[in-house]
């Protein structure tokens, strides 16, 4: 056991770790227990290291991400060709994930993790490479981000299974959501410092943007470094199966026999297809529909990073307790009502505030799930459930960017998300009318 991951007793040295919540808390001021309770996870030396690694290659990925959304839609004047990028991105996660589920399970997944970080670091360094000598072309773009989908297929199950080797299973919870908030912080801090570059650099394709590619390469050496001096202590599996279909087939099998299990997965689904396409559709939402730039578009980014910055943090402080399923029902409400608002808003502090909300709910709900289904799962079974996660929450992702991108140019941006939000309303108030679905056997047994 890593002892320096894994404390046994109190750590000696308050003033560099942070203090564990124990059951003498009681008496312990409300502002001073948020705090403990909400960075628990932080007293893990691994799990600290790999937060900050991330965060760092997230703000750059964040950055980059924004530049290129508004590049393909300043390029092609096309709400399509956006579905079409993000439907590249992510078509090889939907294709992968059931595979490299089973290859998280079987490999040392922190040498997993710095293989895949150098392959997204080049793809990195062939955009910035291209803006540099003017270059950007939609084929380059296209070919690069099947590039991209393709390491992240072989990243993601790996990435969310080993939060549960950093940290023991009662703060699980906080951590994942802890992981959350460093995802979603840099969903707030990238857009606003891509948007930061174009004020300085200008924005042209060997101006700014090509500048936002360089900084996301360098960002990826942060992660890449942290991942090669912690030491997470992955657990082997139990058996191992005669092949890998049937070692594919045992993740599939347990998420069939689980309903919990299925719902949650089918829920990540619904709420991917359906209410997050307006992430896709937003560079021409923010230019069409609410006249704004690259740096408006930006501060929208912005503005729902910090709502799902919130959120993570809000999850985080709450006690293990907490009924997560209640959380789910109204993060979908609430994301699929935020929606609707966002698609019929002309105003752009409207939108910008409806952007926040929709960040709180789609957080709260997603880290729910991904707790739920962590903590529910065999160890030995672990990566290959969190590849069916992956695959319904990222995996589906190009479908419904390749099909609201193809609906926002035969009717509008506006009116597709309107219609997504629609149908993520219908199965929202379907689990709020059979909310078993959703409910431990065993606890309602017990009841």
């Amino acid at each position: 056991m890593n002892e320096a991951r894994r404390p046994q007793h109190p750590p000696a040295s308050p003033a560099t770790e942070a203090p564990t919540l124990h059951a003498d808390t009681v008496g312990t001021p409300r502002s001073v227990l948020w705090r403990i309770r909400t960075f628990e996870s932080f007293q893990y030396r691994d799990f600290r290291l790999f937060f900050a690694g991330a965060l760092l290659s997230n703000v750059g990925t964040w950055m980059q991400m924004t530049a290129l959304g508004w590049l393909v839609f300043d390029i092609t004047e096309s709400a399509a060709s956006l579905g079409i990028v993000h439907f590249l991105s992510g078509v090889p996660i939907f294709l992968l994930t059931l595979f490299t589920g089973v290859l998280a399970d079987r490999v040392d997944r922190r040498l997993l993790l710095i293989v895949t970080q150098i392959a997204l670091m080049l793809q990195a360094a062939a955009f910035g490479w291209l803006a540099s000598t003017g270059n950007v072309t939609m084929t380059w773009v296209y070919g690069l981000s099947l590039m991209g989908g393709v390491a992240s297929a072989f990243m993601s199950p790996a990435f969310q299974a080993m939060t549960p080797d950093l940290v023991p299973r009662e703060s699980l919870m906080n951590a994942v959501a802890l992981s959350s908030a460093q995802f979603n912080a840099a969903r707030l801090v990238g857009p606003i410092a891509a948007a930061a570059v174009v004020l300085v650099f200008g924005w042209t394709p060997s101006g700014g943007v090509a500048e936002i590619f360089w900084v996301n390469t360098v960002s990826f050496v942060f992660v890449i470094w942290a991942l090669a001096i912690i030491r997470p202590e992955q657990h082997a599996p139990p058996f191992r199966e005669t092949s890998d279909i049937h070692a594919l087939m045992a993740g599939v099998r347990y998420a069939l026999a689980h309903r919990r299990v299925w719902t949650h997965l089918l829920t990540a689904a619904m709420l991917t297809v359906f209410g997050m396409p307006f992430a896709t559709l937003l560079p021409a939402i923010a230019r069409d529909s609410l006249g704004l730039g690259v740096t408006g578009y930006s501060s929208l980014l912005a503005a729902n990073g910090l709502g799902a910055l919130i959120g993570a943090l809000g999850t985080a402080s709450l006690p293990s307790s907490v009924r997560r399923e209640s959380l789910i029902r109204a993060g979908l409400v609430v994301m699929a009502l935020g929606a609707a608002v966002l698609a019929l808003s002309g105003s752009v502090a409207l939108s910008a505030v409806t952007l926040v909300i929709m960040g709180i709910a789609v957080l709260s709900c997603v880290s729910s799930i991904n707790t739920d289904l962590q903590t529910a799962v065999p160890a030995h079974l672990r990566g290959r459930v969190m590849s069916l996660f992956v695959m319904a929450f990222i995996g589906v992702m190009p479908f419904g960017a390749l099909l609201f991108g193809w609906l926002g140019d035969l009717l509008t941006p506006s009116l597709a998300v309107l219609a997504g939000a629609c149908v993520l309303l219908v199965w929202a108030l379907a689990l709020l009318a059979r909310p078993a679905l959703l409910a431990d056997r065993d606890t309602q047994a017990k009841r």
